[in-house]
């Protein structure tokens, strides 16, 4: 089988991140793969970047080529259309895309890490590590940094926190009490996984989007949760971008960090609870998992251990490489028109000149609720 991995974007971080591991199909017995040409003809398979996706380019030089589509965002579908699938970096986006493609292959997105599997001592400061954008380091609070500072009263910490300060900017306030925790950020670098976070003792991964007034949230939306005792505390709502994915965790799993995440769907599938990290939401949940690992650098070890081998198992270049093989061979004829069903769901789709601002491609009555009460929030 030959496969093109092609995209004029070389640069682009999603390129950067991707194209190392693919290259490892190299490694397979009858794969060859090359980058970065327009000689569609020479190959059986073609791989596009989402953001330059010449699918009908490609189809035109060899209508028999296998062409899949890697991380593509709504502003790039209409390049992609004519794909014969698309491969998702999570289960998130997998349920947007299944409105375009009919064959998706999830393979997350992440770095390779260059370090040795962290060896977990009684560290004083313990080293709580984050990495990932803005966005997410700001939805810490107020739920995981009341959590933090809880924890600071148990144990001396600091917090590093790792994003692009450079084109985003500073936060503009302090996150936590600074009498209690110590915070420490990073520009993010390359090599800043094996600088920065693998001094860390246990990473942290917030990857849901706060409401911005959850209880008038809740309340209006109570017909969908009549049936459930009058309890605010009995009824969760969980948000988060149909981008999400678990490739912030990934890192922390090479290393052998265990990790505190929020209770996200991929998130759920990279952390097996009380194994290998912890999911939670309110501020107990945070505190009551970073407590125990906290307290404990055998437990960190015994769980950083499980991360790191679920890690190799089930998401390494290698397994999810011959499984996206074994999926390619598998895939039926190209259909030349969507269902009827599919269709009607595109266009419906299509019809969003703002996709970011609404949930995936979730469309009830209660749209108007969220954008009133959360217009803050993003």
């Amino acid at each position: 089988m030959r496969i093109l991995f092609a995209t004029d974007a070389v640069d682009k971080v999603s390129t950067q991140l991707n194209a190392p591991n693919f290259a490892r199909l190299n490694e397979m017995e009858g794969v060859q793969i090359d980058f970065y040409n327009r000689n569609y003809a020479d190959y059986d398979v073609v791989l596009f970047m989402g953001y330059d996706a010449r699918v009908a380019e490609a189809r035109a030089a060899k209508p028999s080529l296998k062409i899949g589509v890697i991380d593509l965002r709504f502003m790039d579908i209409e390049d992609a259309r004519g794909a014969d699938f698309a491969i998702a970096n999570g289960v998130e986006v997998t349920d947007w895309l299944s409105i375009y493609f009919e064959n998706i292959f999830v393979y997350p997105i992440y770095p390779h890490i260059n370090a040795p599997v962290k060896i977990h001592r009684q560290n004083k400061p313990l080293i709580i590590g984050y990495h990932g954008n803005k966005l997410h380091l700001l939805s810490t609070q107020p739920h995981i940094t009341s959590a933090l500072e809880a924890l600071a009263d148990q144990h001396p910490i600091e917090l590093w926190a790792v994003y692009d300060i450079h084109n985003l900017g500073k936060i503009p306030h302090d996150l936590c009490d600074p009498g209690k925790v110590k915070i420490r950020y990073f520009q993010w670098q390359a090599d800043v996984y094996e600088k920065i976070i693998a001094q860390t003792d246990i990473g942290i991964v917030p990857n849901l989007i706060s409401l911005k007034n959850d209880r008038q949230v809740k309340r209006l939306a109570r017909p969908y949760s009549d049936l459930i005792p009058s309890n605010p505390h009995a009824d969760y709502l969980l948000r988060f971008k149909k981008t999400t994915n678990a490739g912030r965790i990934y890192v922390f799993s090479q290393l052998g960090i265990p990790v505190v995440a929020g209770m996200s769907p991929s998130a759920a599938q990279a952390i097996k609870h009380g194994e290998s990290g912890y999911l939670a939401l309110g501020a107990a949940g945070w505190y009551a998992g970073l407590k125990k690992l906290a307290d404990s650098p055998t437990l960190r070890a015994e769980m950083g251990t499980a991360l790191y081998a679920d890690f190799q198992n089930t998401v390494s270049p290698s397994v999810l490489n011959h499984r996206l093989v074994e999926f390619i061979r598998r895939l039926p004829p190209t259909s030349a028109q969507p269902s009827a069903f599919l269709q009607a769901l595109q266009q419906a789709d299509d019809s969003r000149v703002q996709p970011s601002n609404h949930f995936g491609s979730i469309k009830v009555g209660v749209r108007h609720i969220f954008n009133r009460f959360n217009a803050g929030a993003n």
